[in-house]
């Protein structure tokens, strides 16, 4: 199988030849100079020869042309700080105007989409882009304030979230056309210490759907990443995507319980503290634990979100030697 092949026919629940794999990082040192951000992306995927690629912009790029200020390291293991919020008063999610995707830091990530597609054959791994949803990026916009504005001022929220929306759905199709084959739609406030299930339905729901709905007719290739602990792991039925990323190695639901949950696909089973720092040994079993959880199939072998930076390439290499070596029965 080629890794297109091996990738969706795990996701569908078909037979593969073996696990695929997939795992990503970011590059804080060139992720503003979009050639620079691709052929670090590209160099990574060719280093371990991944089975699928997730493009992993700066954690702000999404709200950088909305005025964010944004202090940058000088490393790639410093991860760039917004120097004060955008939206400070809940009136100030009325005046966030649409942007243009084809401009600013959207139409920067664009160029890096195209640069690693035009130096990938057929036969690569899909691309992923990576996308923030609507209410994940009215938390980056105005931090912890954003709790405050939905229970107090949810009108003005709404207004604001609703321009975010339209501007991440249009976002995520000039993606696509650039040359992503897909989208990793990350939510980071679907968890039940930060909303009850009603205000995540009210405020976070209600505009994922916008942007999903809208890619549906344009990529069969959509994960929904939750972020953090105490996710509301059931969305993944209520959303119209591929698979479903989570920490499955640090809450629930585990891997295995997580098949009994969904038909959707799985993107799970690596822990990222055991990659930056587990023997040998206590790697190889991880994968051959989710390997008997999925049973050798719905599941891409990856991590829950980007792994530490200070993980050694050994660590990493000994995961891709150990599913290159052991088939899926």
């Amino acid at each position: 199988m080629n890794k297109r092949e091996r990738v969706y026919a795990a996701l569908h629940g078909r037979t593969v030849d073996r696990l695929p794999i997939s795992m990503w990082r970011h590059f804080h040192k060139q992720d503003q100079v979009p050639e620079q951000l691709a052929q670090a992306t590209l160099d990574f995927y060719h280093r371990y020869d991944f089975d699928l690629i997730k493009l992993t912009p700066s954690g702000l790029y999404a709200i950088e042309d909305w005025g964010a200020s944004i202090r940058y390291g000088n490393d790639d293991d410093t991860p760039p700080r917004l120097k004060r919020p955008v939206v400070e008063d809940p009136e100030d999610w009325r005046e966030l105007a649409a942007l243009s995707v084809e401009q600013g830091a959207l139409g920067r990530e664009l160029q890096a989409i195209a640069a690693i597609r035009d130096e990938l054959g057929k036969d690569d791994a899909p691309v992923l882009m990576t996308l923030f949803s609507p209410l994940t990026l009215a938390f980056k916009l105005a931090g912890d304030a954003v709790h405050e504005h939905v229970r107090d001022q949810p009108s003005d929220v709404h207004f604001g979230l609703a321009t975010i929306a339209e501007t991440t759905a249009r976002f995520a199709a000039a993606a696509l056309a650039a040359g992503a084959n897909g989208i990793f739609f990350a939510t980071q406030l679907a968890r039940s210490s930060l909303l009850t299930a009603d205000e995540y339905q009210e405020f976070g729901e209600r505009y994922d759907l916008i942007v999903l709905e809208y890619l549906g007719s344009q990529t069969d290739l959509v994960v929904l990443h939750l972020h953090g602990e105490d996710v509301f792991f059931d969305l993944v039925n209520n959303y119209p995507v591929t698979a479903v990323s989570w920490h499955d190695r640090e809450t629930n639901p585990s891997l295995r319980e997580a098949l009994t949950r969904t038909r959707k696909g799985l993107m799970a089973g690596l822990d990222r503290n055991l990659l930056a720092t587990g023997s040998p040994d206590e790697r190889a079993e991880q994968v051959r634990d989710a390997r008997r959880h999925a049973g050798g199939i719905w599941l891409i072998l990856a991590p829950a979100c980007v792994i530490p930076p200070e993980t050694p390439e050994e660590n990493l290499q000994a995961i891709v030697e150990t599913i290159r070596n052991e088939s899926v029965s």
